[in-house]
């Protein structure tokens, strides 16, 4: 049975630049649990149909597959339907659809389309040094219930903020990444509990040969620090909210 512990939580209520890179530094996952921005306030259903309205979105299903998983919809119709619960959970076949295959608008370029609501979140991107790394990334994610990703990596720092909902979030370190099975990483879903589906983390066959892996609850008003080249899974236990903002390095 693999080794699963629970992700630092710092309860400063403002993060500086120095406390966020002593971090990036040691290459370390961290929760700040009071995260401070508007948006946690302002966003609220009826604010955001009455900004983005029936913008057209594509609606990716999270398998980072064809280009046949992603679906346009009017931005109106997807939300309203996550927040009623209205996708369907089994297919034309009666099978149950597993989560990475729900509906999950993720990496949504709201924040640079409407201004007005980037405004609300300008403390994520503050919060890099432009020096270090100068190319800062922000987007936007929405999921349904239930609605997960496959294990994967981002090519940045991340700090994911939840501005609604509630994320079960598995983080393995870089030092494991081949230690993973890939291909059971993507066949058996990670179960988060008793109600879930799938095997949990701890017994999961994709994960036996590594040596520790990360665990954490992301609730409205929390912060997730994920380093660079650490392998992830996000699990939208509710209908969330969230922004993440990316600080790259790049070679001028």
């Amino acid at each position: 049975m693999v080794s699963v512990c629970q992700v630092e939580r710092n309860e400063v209520e403002n993060i500086d630049k120095e406390l966020f890179y002593s971090y990036i530094k040691s290459n370390k996952p961290v929760v700040f649990e009071k995260y401070r921005s508007q948006a946690i306030e302002k966003w609220t259903p009826e604010y955001l149909l009455s900004i983005i309205g029936d913008r057209e979105v594509h609606v990716n299903m999270c398998t980072f597959g064809s280009m046949s998983d992603i679906v346009p919809m009017k931005f109106s119709e997807y939300f309203n339907k996550t927040l009623k619960n209205e996708f369907p959970t089994n297919d034309s076949n009666g099978e149950r659809i597993k989560k990475i295959n729900k509906p999950y608008l993720r990496n949504f370029g709201m924040l640079d389309e409407f201004p007005i609501l980037k405004e609300d979140v300008k403390n994520n991107e503050s919060i890099f040094n432009k020096d270090v790394h100068n190319m800062v990334v922000m987007g936007s994610f929405i999921g349904c219930k239930d609605s997960a990703t496959n294990f994967h990596k981002d090519t940045g720092e991340n700090l994911v903020s939840v501005i609604h909902g509630k994320k079960f979030v598995v983080l393995i370190a870089p030092s494991d990444e081949t230690n993973i099975k890939s291909k059971l990483s993507q066949e058996i879903e990670v179960k988060f509990d008793s109600n879930d589906f799938g095997s949990p983390i701890e017994l999961h066959p994709a994960f036996s040969d590594c040596s520790k892996i990360y665990t954490t609850i992301l609730t409205q008003g929390q912060s997730l620090f994920i380093p660079v080249g650490w392998i992830h899974y996000v699990h939208n236990i509710d209908t969330t909210i969230s922004v993440s903002c990316w600080g790259k390095e790049m070679v001028m």
